[in-house]
């Protein structure tokens, strides 16, 4: 198990403290051995399979006398097949060192280490160190200030706009992080009624049934019929098609 580096001194003591405790408490490494005579139709204390005299078991000596099928030997919460037999209980359940250490303590989304410190931030259901709680790209410290989750990391309202905000297809701004947006066959919108509305009449679509053709919106197939019939008409009827550029063109 690793920790953060940059522990407070009292982090220490209490890093030194858990480590210890854990030791003493729930540390243990399982024996491969043949099921004794005794244990003869025993269940497997994961699969609950029967195992026989002779059969291939492992033992935890924490545990009584307990036998695994060398292949369920493993963490109860990641099912990964613990290294070297070495486990670590807790309530009857064998955990690899990294899922039990985190019965205890929270880990930092950031750096993967465990959270020592008091005080930690808390978003989206996950743990940071406070001086980890940092903007993805530009590293900005994020504690008290708003952001956007991209790909479960933080990134500041900044950072989102300018490089991940999606255009709206009507008026080619970049959809804010605190403007609503539609979405519809992977092109996006302002939500607002002048960007989400029919390109022809200009009606509101928000919760109204449409057409989507060549990236611009309709609100029934008249409008589009006659969005098709611009593409010969006069320049007068062209302008009317100036606010939703077809992103063929």
């Amino acid at each position: 198990e690793r920790y953060c580096p940059g522990l407070a001194e009292e982090e220490r003591r209490q890093l030194r403290a858990f480590s210890a405790r854990r030791r003493q408490e729930a540390l243990g490494q399982g024996l491969a051995c043949p099921v004794p005579g005794p244990c003869h139709g025993c269940p497997c204390r994961k699969c609950g399979r029967r195992l026989n005299k002779g059969d291939p078991g492992v033992s935890a000596s924490r545990l009584g006398d307990q036998f695994w099928h060398p292949s369920c030997f493993s963490c109860h919460f990641c099912q990964q097949q613990l290294v070297d037999l070495i486990y670590f209980q807790q309530d009857g359940r064998i955990y690899c060192g990294r899922h039990h250490a985190e019965l205890f303590r929270p880990r930092c989304a950031s750096c993967d280490q465990l959270i020592f410190m008091e005080e930690c931030i808390e978003a989206e259901g996950r743990r940071w160190h406070l001086e980890h709680f940092c903007c993805l790209e530009c590293d900005e410290p994020l504690r008290g200030q708003r952001y956007v989750m991209r790909s479960g990391r933080p990134c500041c309202r900044g950072c989102f706009e300018s490089l991940f905000a999606e255009p709206c297809q009507a008026c080619g701004d970049p959809i804010g992080a605190d403007s609503e947006q539609v979405s519809h066959q992977g092109l996006h919108w302002h939500a607002r009624a002048a960007c989400f509305c029919c390109s022809l009449c200009r009606k509101p679509l928000r919760g109204q049934p449409l057409t989507c053709r060549r990236g611009r919106l309709f609100c029934s197939d008249t409008c589009s019929r006659g969005q098709d019939a611009s593409s010969t008409a006069s320049d007068s009827s062209d302008s009317a098609f100036a606010s939703a550029p077809s992103p063929d063109s």
